[in-house]
């Protein structure tokens, strides 16, 4: 007996083969052309994508907005005020440390020096 079963059959044709278009050079240069331009515009849409996206994130971020829908200018003018806001609490908070100390056993005489 032979490895092959009987069912199977093997096609002895020859496979068509692909007819190689001849293309002259400009129209090499157009095609590329046409593909550079395609590439480029893809590659726009996904930086636009991107940055769309890291908007969003931004204005998640941001307490003020509760899915309204802001200009990029105005989430960055908010985004910049937001954060004056945390370093001024950050400021104040360390300031406060520093008046009240850090630990709670605290003498007389030095909170009458600091009031």
């Amino acid at each position: 007996m032979s490895s092959v079963s009987r069912n199977s059959k093997i096609s002895l044709r020859k496979t068509p083969r692909r007819r190689i278009r001849r293309t002259s050079t400009s129209q090499r240069r157009r095609l590329q052309a046409r593909r550079a331009c395609k590439a480029q515009r893809s590659r726009r849409t996904s930086a636009t994508t991107k940055v769309s996206d890291k908007l969003e994130a931004l204005k998640n971020l941001i307490p003020a907005h509760n899915g309204e829908i802001v200009k990029a200018e105005q989430l960055l003018q908010e985004t910049a005020d937001y954060i004056v806001l945390l370093k001024t609490q950050v400021f104040v908070l360390q300031r406060l440390i520093d008046l009240y100390g850090s630990t709670t056993s605290t003498t007389e005489g030095d909170t009458n020096s600091v009031l």
